[in-house]
């Protein structure tokens, strides 16, 4: 999920879950798509 770093605070995303801050969202990127079907095979 993206997080908190400590050399860019919140504004570089990382993870494979993107937050919506202001809903707090969690809404699957494609590399986490693209994950899920690289560990289910």
């Amino acid at each position: 999920m993206d997080n908190f770093e400590w050399g860019y605070g919140y504004s570089k995303r990382f993870g494979l879950v993107y937050v919506d801050y202001e809903t707090q969202a969690r809404i699957p990127k494609s590399s986490y798509h693209w994950f899920h079907q690289v560990i289910t095979r």
